[in-house]
């Protein structure tokens, strides 16, 4: 079985990973998390920052620059002795379970991989603190293995709220920084200059979709510099009514978060992360602008899993109740639920979803 075939996370389970206790939830095409502040949804989404590090054997590297394993635990290691992760993609399954260690680090009590078709746990087993989905780790099945390791590389989150002066998508690139678009799109320029050469079908589609946005909008201007092998390219864009290029210092913060999001939307298919993660994607964006999103989100979703939290009630609107997760936090543990939408039937006989969020119909809301 490929990836390809079966590429959404279906089913997660998690037990005492930070404010989350317990969890097992279903996954869909389209994940809306809704909640208020410090519900647990910016929790929910570090898990799979968490487990990138994992799969890319940066993961105690990852656990010490973010307060050291025992900020890790459930009101810590003291209170939740453990933690556990499972993970259900198509056919296959990744479990792991994590204990506290003496110099404050994540101890791998144990590790594996399933297959339905066999019933049976793949056994893995790391170096130096570190995954077993790593290439060249002790295994019972490198076939099995190696599918949970390719999609977790596939599972990106992403975060566009830097847009100042020394945001990373303003500064110079790598031209050859370009395999994938990156976490906070500080190589956009590089990866746009290989899509309007390799894939100009999709490369005008992220065009007119700034277009919509902003209408003076015309083009990028993507001319790198320097010796070859050593290019660097910025970011510069054309004004309909100018023939100089513009910086990416002059564009609206709202505009360069859209770019970005339009780039990683409509990238290629084949380039496109398999599980799109993405935190408040609303931020600076204007109440038209969400709505082209929530339509993009929606196509993209045909084909990639979407992830995103939102406090946007404008964003939440373009949705369906099935798309959602409300996430409230009780006792000091995040809850997670999906909504039912026969619950609610009359309600959206007259109101969309994100006004009957705020009417406090399905939770999710703050505890005044």
């Amino acid at each position: 079985m490929t990836i390809e075939s079966k590429p959404h996370l279906e089913r997660i389970i998690i037990h005492g990973f930070k404010s989350i206790k317990e969890l097992d939830l279903k996954m869909k095409s389209i994940n809306i998390l809704i909640g208020a502040n410090g519900s647990g949804k910016s929790n929910f989404i570090s898990l799979f920052t968490f487990l990138r590090n994992l799969s890319e054997g940066k993961l105690q590297n990852y656990v010490e620059k973010n307060g050291y394993a025992n900020s890790f635990f459930h009101f810590g290691a003291k209170v939740t002795p453990s933690i556990f992760i499972n993970t259900e993609v198509g056919d296959n399954g990744y479990n792991v379970k994590f204990v506290h260690g003496n110099d404050d680090s994540l101890v791998f009590e144990f590790e594996y991989c399933t297959y339905v078709g066999s019933g049976r746990n793949w056994k893995v087993k790391g170096k130096k603190g570190e995954s077993g989905l790593l290439p060249g780790s002790e295994v019972a099945s490198d076939y099995v293995r190696r599918y949970t390791h390719e999609y977790l590389g596939q599972c990106r989150v992403y975060h566009f709220h830097d847009t100042g002066p020394s945001a990373g998508f303003k500064q110079a690139a790598d031209l050859t920084s370009s395999d994938y678009l990156y976490p906070n799109a500080s190589n956009i320029a590089s990866f746009l200059y290989r899509l309007k050469r390799n894939y100009s079908k999709s490369y005008k589609d992220i065009i007119e979709a700034i277009k919509t946005v902003s209408p003076y909008f015309h083009d990028f201007y993507l001319e790198p510099r320097g010796t070859e092998g050593n290019e660097k390219i910025l970011l510069k864009w054309l004004h309909r009514d100018h023939e100089e290029p513009f910086s990416a210092n002059q564009l609206s913060d709202g505009t360069a978060r859209f770019i970005c999001m339009a780039t990683l939307f409509l990238q290629p298919i084949d380039l496109r992360p398999k599980s799109i993660i993405l935190d408040e994607p609303e931020l600076g964006l204007h109440p038209a602008a969400l709505d082209i999103l929530a339509d993009i989100v929606k196509v993209t979703a045909k084909e990639n899993q979407v992830i995103c939290s939102t406090q946007s009630v404008t964003f939440a609107n373009q949705f369906n109740a099935e798309d959602f997760i409300v996430v409230d936090q009780i006792n000091g543990a995040s809850t997670f639920k999906r909504v039912d939408e026969k619950d609610l039937t009359i309600w959206l006989e007259d109101y969309a979803m994100g006004e009957v969020w705020t009417k406090n119909l399905i939770g999710g809301r703050p505890e005044w």
